[in-house]
């Protein structure tokens, strides 16, 4: 077995941390490279230990679906969260809170079975862009303003249900929809001072 580990320092209470770790649903859909298709577990709120989630995820690259079994198998409330994933290659996940000043020091450990080093540097790169997915979400969470609990919202409600490709999409459409406004504007300003 081999661990792959990233680290993040964050300006957030360890209290909303553990609100964002503990919450499975959300921190699957944050992969960025993986759609989260299906997720079933218990209603209540904050996990306990061995509470178990079922997770469909089709991988964005290759369009390929699997679905993990994974279970809670250590808690530590406000400090750590530990998944273990019954099948596959990802054995498990692990999220550690440690206080810093200023914030906290979050930790996210993946747990390979033993692999070849062209997986293991994607999967490394993986982690680490997972893990700023993770802490942007988290300093959001954090907020308390009110664009932070708007932006949050959004990203609750719309954002984080779409599809990658959906986002891709999405994204596309608001940068051409930002370079028509601008060319519009030039063009105004343009006609202002030319033509009169």
């Amino acid at each position: 077995m081999q661990d792959l580990t990233a680290s993040i320092e964050l300006p957030v209470s360890p209290e909303t941390a553990f609100r964002v770790i503990s919450d499975l649903n959300t921190l699957l859909r944050l992969s960025p490279f993986f759609t989260l298709t299906r997720f079933a577990g218990p209603d209540y709120g904050t996990p306990r230990l061995w509470t178990s989630y079922t997770a469909t995820l089709e991988y964005y690259a290759t369009h390929r679906i699997e679905t993990l079994n994974l279970t809670v198998d250590a808690l530590e409330p406000d400090r750590a969260i530990s998944f273990a994933i019954g099948e596959g290659a990802l054995r498990g996940i692990r999220y550690d809170i440690d206080r810093s000043e200023g914030g906290i020091m979050l930790t996210q450990t993946l747990m390979l079975e033993d692999v070849d080093e062209t997986v293991k540097a994607a999967s490394l790169n993986e982690l680490q862009l997972w893990m700023r997915s993770v802490g942007e979400y988290m300093m959001l969470a954090d907020g308390g303003s009110l664009p932070r609990r708007f932006l949050l919202g959004f990203m609750d409600r719309i954002w984080l249900k779409l599809t990658l490709s959906e986002r891709n999409i999405a994204l596309i459409i608001t940068k051409i929809s930002l370079l028509e406004l601008a060319l519009l504007l030039v063009l105004v300003l343009a006609w202002r001072l030319f033509v009169r």
